[in-house]
């Protein structure tokens, strides 16, 4: 493909003024299409952005974002918790001052409010320049030059081609391959009473990066090899308390010397610190370049940075050297960029594997708590393949995608994406300047009652039913379920990720949970607070 078709770009003037538009929002939620939605009355007289409700200052909310230069869309890292709070208390649209931040915030919870931003197209992913990764980017960027109109244009050419149908084919047997890897891995972590042990949150980690690797590259990175680790009492992690908030880790990749460790192994580790230490989330410590964590931070980027090139090199020279397999089809057509794909592929990295992961981990928990719709999953599997050695080609498994869509619902990974307006808008009647950071809360809007009824239970079938029931997801608003927000490329292909892993899983194993309900967390995305109690039981 072209430089030119693959930058392609479209330029158009807009007012400075929004005009309030019936247009349909893109098919890039996880929600369907609400029909015949009458449009939104003109309304020529507004009232003052300083009129909206919220409160004077929140210092926990002063810094909200995951930093992620050129990715689409920067995640809100604020607790679902405490933003269900902001909107019991003001309602769908709350104004938090200035007071110690930068620049006021506008928090969105209403989906057709949300649609208004998106609408508007004056609104674009901030950039924040105080950041370690900032600087480490600035530090590369003559290692692999991009300029930002360039990768502006490539984002949306980028995401529209990981939601094309007929390019997502191409994936199917590579995304089983290492589905079937990662479940045999899980299967040897069993031990006693098959309760799966500490480390599985690694071996989902470890199947998260092997996957998004596959699809940016179009190769196994390697972290699915070898055997798993088998904590004995020597190198088995203490359990912490409250009063242990520092002790080491003393298994697995975090203490085995680097010497020993392959280069997907060392990925694995830093991938791990970068989500564990949370240097991609603005705190204190990371906005602070004297301060340690901030140097901590910079030098785990460069060495995410180092491994991503040393993986990008070997991709490009199999994608010259081999004939094409149906999994290097996205590299062949980055391929014009050549090491350029550099920058944008560590993003990718960074951006996807935490939110990957951690959706597959509270996918794994819905499942273990709900026997029945877990069974009709796992029958589903058995059909399937019965219908193969028959010869019937089944391609999709439309009960365990509604697995995975109803988890990312429920369960999403992020509060919601932050915008900053490039001009004035209007939302919701409110005239909204620019330079305004927009939270668009996906992550309350998911579980309002008076669109998904029973928001707050775990029901696949809800996505199986194209008709207008009580529960259906059609009747839901289509912005209120985005956990990637509308223009993150991941949107496409995730849930496909999550399929494939679904489907391995429930062919041989039973989920369970022998143990107390996990905390909710969020330390850069939402995430159940280990220890885990899974157990994996064989099926049948």
């Amino acid at each position: 493909m072209s430089k030119t078709v693959l930058a392609r770009h479209c330029l158009i003037s807009r007012p400075s003024r929004r005009q309030l538009s019936t247009s349909t929002v893109r098919q890039t939620s996880t929600s369907p299409q609400r029909r015949n939605v009458a449009a939104p009355a003109l309304n020529t007289s507004y009232k003052k952005f300083t009129d909206i409700p919220g409160p004077i200052a929140l210092p926990m909310m002063r810094h909200h974002a995951h930093v992620l230069p050129r990715i689409g869309s920067f995640h809100h890292t604020v607790g679902l918790g405490l933003l269900e709070g902001l909107r019991d208390r003001y309602g769908d649209l709350v104004r938090l001052a200035k007071a110690s931040r930068s620049r006021p915030a506008l928090y969105v919870f209403d989906p057709e409010l949300m649609k208004e931003v998106y609408d508007s197209n004056v609104t674009e992913s901030p950039q924040w320049v105080r950041s370690p990764l900032a600087e480490q980017r600035q530090n590369t960027g003559s290692q692999c030059p991009m300029h930002n109109d360039e990768i502006k244009a490539i984002w949306p050419a980028m995401r529209a081609l990981l939601q094309d149908g007929a390019l997502l084919s191409n994936y199917g047997q590579v995304f089983d391959d290492i589905a079937s890897d990662v479940t045999r891995r899980l299967a040897d972590l069993r031990h006693a009473e098959n309760a799966l042990n500490e480390e599985v949150e690694t071996e989902v980690y470890r199947w998260a990066i092997e996957t998004i690797g596959v699809m940016m590259f179009g190769i196994r990175l390697g972290c699915l090899d070898g055997a798993v680790h088998v904590p004995t009492e020597d190198n088995r992690k203490p359990e912490k308390t409250s009063m242990d908030d520092d002790i080491q880790d003393r298994c697995s990749l975090s203490k085995r010397p680097l010497d020993g460790m392959t280069p997907a192994e060392k990925f694995v580790r830093c991938s791990l610190e970068i989500s564990n230490e949370s240097y991609l989330v603005r705190s204190e410590n990371t906005l602070k370049p004297e301060s340690q964590s901030f140097n901590d931070a910079l030098k785990a980027f460069d060495k995410h940075f180092s491994l991503t090139d040393q993986f990008l090199m070997k991709a490009l020279n199999e994608l010259n050297n081999d004939q094409l397999r149906p999994e290097q089809i996205l590299l062949d057509k980055l391929r014009p960029l050549e090491r350029r794909i550099l920058p944008l592929a560590a993003d990718v990295f960074l951006a996807g594997v935490d939110p990957l992961a951690q959706t597959a981990i509270s996918m794994f928990y819905q499942l273990s708590l709900n026997a029945a719709r877990q069974q009709k999953a796992h029958d589903e599997v058995i059909w399937a393949k019965a219908s193969r050695e028959e010869g019937i080609d089944v391609q999709e498994l439309p009960y365990i995608s509604a697995c995975a869509r109803e988890t990312l619902r429920l369960v999403p990974a992020t509060g919601g994406v932050v915008r900053r307006s490039k001009k004035d808008l209007v939302v919701g009647g409110y005239e909204v300047p620019a330079g305004v950071d927009i939270i668009l809360a996906h992550g309350v809007s998911s579980k309002v009652e008076k669109e998904w009824g029973r928001a707050k239970s775990f029901i696949p079938d809800r996505w199986c039913n194209e008709s207008w029931g009580p529960l259906n997801a059609a009747r839901a608003h289509p912005t209120s379920s985005m956990p990637f927000g509308q223009n993150c490329p991941a949107t496409g292909v995730v849930g496909k990720m999550l399929s494939s892993l679904a489907t391995r899983v429930l062919d041989k194993y039973r989920l369970e949970w022998h143990g107390p309900a996990p905390n909710m967390v969020t330390n850069g995305v939402n995430k159940i607070q280990s220890p885990y109690y899974f157990v994996l039981q064989n099926a049948g």
